[in-house]
């Protein structure tokens, strides 16, 4: 068999298996605007502040309160001392009809200090569908000169 040969083949399989694969269908329109921020996604505890291999992180775990899959950007907006943004982060994280999951946040670029993270969740379309949570922490740049 000649490379564009195996090439063509490995191709067909790729779009099959893309075509076939079941795929993670968003809430409906209808799911989402029959629930409020306080019933689609909820925390089930505290973003938790720690460690992720070299990087600082938050863990913040939420429940699907819908009766369908859904997907949400989970947003981490970081605020230094004087209310200025300071970096904002963002992970998707897809929930089955009222499962449970945890989206990590990464804490990346900033200097030494005290800083708080407000945390929410929306949909691709921008619909919010969590409230709004405020964490605050300390963070310590261990790549800052001293």
């Amino acid at each position: 068999m000649t490379d564009g040969f195996k090439r063509g083949w490995a191709f067909v399989f790729l779009l099959a298996a893309i075509l076939l694969l079941p795929s993670f269908q968003s809430a409906t329109a209808a799911s989402v605007s029959s629930c409020n921020v306080t019933t689609c996604w909820a925390e089930t505890s505290p973003p938790a502040y720690g460690t992720l291999g070299p990087y600082s992180s938050f863990a913040v775990p939420y429940a699907n309160g819908v009766n369908a899959n859904m997907t949400g950007i989970v947003f981490m907006v970081v605020h230094n001392s004087l209310g200025q943004t300071v970096e904002i982060s963002t992970s998707v994280l897809q929930l089955a009809p009222n499962a449970n999951g945890t989206a990590i946040e990464i804490v990346f670029g900033l200097a030494s200090g005290m800083y708080s993270a407000t945390f929410f969740v929306v949909t691709f379309s921008g619909v919010a569908v969590s409230e709004t949570t405020t964490a605050s922490f300390t963070f310590t740049c261990s790549e800052c000169a001293q």
